[in-house]
């Protein structure tokens, strides 16, 4: 399944996310495939990839340290 999400960084720059989604890149890579990362804007990103493992990738990104550096980065995304 071919999944675009649109995020949005409340708290931080695009830089400052890009460093916290390549932190747990090697995990993501074991629920999705060719992944795309595009700066929109100082405080967005659009991502697209195809989802191999749904209930892996749901786990992986309902990970308290996860939730936690999205909640306070004010991260929030927008499926497409």
């Amino acid at each position: 399944m071919k999944v675009s999400a649109e995020v949005t960084i409340g708290n931080g720059t695009y830089d400052d996310w890009l460093k916290f989604f390549k932190s747990y890149e090697e995990e993501r890579g074991q629920f999705v495939t060719n992944e795309v990362i595009e700066k929109t804007s100082e405080n967005s990103a659009l991502v697209t990839f195809e989802i191999v493992n749904l209930d892996g990738l749901t786990e992986l990104s309902s990970r308290a340290d996860i939730l936690e550096t999205e909640k306070s980065m004010q991260i929030t995304t927008a499926i497409k």
